[in-house]
């Protein structure tokens, strides 16, 4: 997140104007480093398409060190053919059908001809197996994610044009040579509520990549830093902070927002209304049409929308902010799903508080451009002058305690959508056996067991809502409710939801199960025909040890006293 480039030449002709300008200028903070993800490519390009449209590609490729390969699909190519509409390709292959895997210098590219599944960089004599860029020219995009990866080029059959070729190919000439990106994430595996025993429960990341960078592994999920583009989206859907964005981090996101809003307060400004916009689609949108709003509208561009959720939000309004925008340019639908459910949770906590809510919205260019109706203030109250932690919920907390003790209504809890990171968990009495499945699954330390004692404690505080306990219950026991409790002692002070006596073994004392369980275990065998014999039934009152040695005494005739 940065100041605008162009933020001297704001218009400055009111005290807003001035104070916008006070504050973005006089913006100061040094962002965190982070690591960066190389890229090299020789230029092996892959072609893909039908003759014709692969004649019209290739003609338009201008003179450079692009080492270019055909591959015909969607018709026929003549046997022993590399002719293509009068040009003589000798890299030209015709297949039944392809598919396509990799990233920028690292193109996988699978082919079935006549049957058989071959590998086409090596049946093209690359050594590496690998092609360095894709223009897919077939039908429809053989690599369908929202957001393709880089050095990935599909033209859609409708827009492809002599000039449109000439583009693409002047900006495929150019990626040649060795290249670097930030590393956009952080991942910390160890509070990740994704996966615990094989129960699989959180993919809120998985859903909100429109890259389709992250996948399930096991025990948590993975990035792929080569597919990675830096939508964000992932660090806003989130709920417990275990990917977070990296350039810049999450303190710096915040801290950025906390100059620029106090900065401007302290100089006069009044009823402040953040405009977020991306570096690489809204830049040149806002810096077009920024004289034409109101003086009060303080713009921040941000490496991606979508990186900007529910901290940012609370954090902004605690600050003084009257209202955010985010500028929506060319932002994929699966970035927009995340920051609409993102704005729900909040539209529903300031209407706990007695808030207006609406005070962040998504707006899109003719609204920009439109009327300055869409930036009107939607709220009033004293600046918070916390400093950012970086702690995805430390920060969200820290700001709504700021909002509740100036809101109207000061309410004890707010209901809150079923997707919010915050609530508590319901344990149904009459079917709960204590087991603790839920506990050794639980990647908060929200529930907690009794050690010797059978009883099941719950922190609000550290419950994230990921369902891993609700799906590890054998016995459906287990509900969450979506909520937020202002609270601090009551969210943070651990609870009873259920306990029991324990149930001791009945040859050595030994505790080994609770009495609710032992009673719903004889009660649901007592028909087997396995349990028809009540020493069989008796036996259950036994703890494992001793169930070893009450049968060996049964077969061998042996006084059990003895063994």
């Amino acid at each position: 997140m940065t100041s605008l480039e162009f933020a001297q030449d704001l218009p400055s002709s009111t005290d807003n104007g001035k104070a916008r300008s006070a504050s973005l200028n006089s913006l100061s903070i040094d962002l965190a480093t982070t690591s960066v993800v190389p890229y090299s490519s020789a230029g092996r390009l892959l072609i893909i398409g039908s003759k014709s449209v692969l004649s019209q590609a290739y003609a338009e490729l201008p003179e450079s060190n692009i080492q270019p390969h055909l591959l015909v699909i969607d018709d026929e190519m003549e046997s022993g053919s590399s002719v293509v509409q009068d040009v003589t390709l000798t890299d030209a292959f015709a297949a039944d059908s392809c598919s396509v895997t990799g990233y920028f210098g690292a193109f996988s590219v699978s082919v079935n001809k006549s049957g058989r599944e071959l590998d086409l960089a090596k049946t093209a004599g690359i050594e590496s197996g690998l092609f360095d860029l894709v223009l897919d020219l077939s039908r429809s995009p053989l690599i369908p994610t929202e957001v393709p990866p880089p050095g990935y080029y599909w033209i859609q059959p409708e827009e492809r044009s002599e000039q449109r070729f000439r583009e693409t190919a002047t900006e495929i000439s150019d990626m040649i040579g060795n290249f670097e990106k930030p590393k956009y994430f952080n991942y910390d595996p160890e509070i990740c509520a994704h996966s615990r025993s094989g129960i699989v429960a959180c993919t809120r990341c998985i859903d909100a990549c429109p890259t389709e960078a992250i996948i399930s592994l096991n025990e948590q999920v993975e990035v792929n830093p080569y597919l990675c583009q830096g939508g964000g989206s992932c660090t806003t859907a989130c709920p417990t902070g275990a990917i977070t964005y990296a350039y810049p981090t999450p303190a710096n996101q915040l801290e950025i927002l906390r100059q620029v809003i106090l900065n401007y307060r302290d100089a006069g400004g009044e009823n402040a209304v953040i405009l977020f916009f991306d570096q690489a689609n809204g830049s040149e949108v806002v810096q077009n049409c920024i004289s034409s709003l109101d003086e009060n509208v303080l713009p921040i561009q941000v490496e991606e929308v979508g990186s900007i959720g529910l901290d940012a939000y609370l954090s902004l309004l605690a600050y003084g902010a009257h209202s955010a925008k985010i500028l929506c340019t060319k932002t994929p639908d699966s970035v927009r799903r995340e920051l609409t459910e993102q704005i729900a949770i909040l539209d529903a906590l300031l209407d706990g508080l007695g808030y207006e809510n609406g005070a962040i919205e998504l707006l899109e260019v003719d609204e920009l451009t439109s009327s300055n109706e869409n930036f009107r203030a939607r709220m009033e109250i004293a600046s918070a002058k916390f400093m950012p932690s970086g702690l995805k919920r430390t920060d969200m907390r820290i700001a709504l305690e700021h909002l509740h003790e100036l809101s109207p209504l000061k309410p004890e809890s707010v209901e809150l959508p079923k997707h919010a990171p915050f609530g508590e968990i319901k344990v149904n009495l009459n079917t709960c056996t204590l087991c603790m499945g839920c506990v050794s699954v639980c990647p908060a330390s929200a529930l907690e067991a009794g050690g010797d004692v059978p009883k099941l404690s719950f922190i609000e505080n550290n419950c994230v809502q990921c369902g891993l306990c609700e799906s590890a219950c054998p016995e459906n026991s287990i509900s969450r409710v979506s909520q937020y409790v202002f609270d601090t002692d009551k969210r943070m002070r651990s609870s009873t939801l259920n306990e029991d006596s324990p149930f001791n073994c009945r040859m050595c004392g030994k505790p080994f199960a609770t009495n609710v369980m032992m009673n719903r275990m004889k009660d649901k065998l007592k028909n087997h025909w396995m349990f028809k014999d009540p020493e069989a039934i008796a036996r259950l009152e036994l703890c494992e040890d001793c169930r070893v040695k009450d049968m060996f005494a049964a077969e061998g005739g042996f006084p059990r006293d003895k063994l």
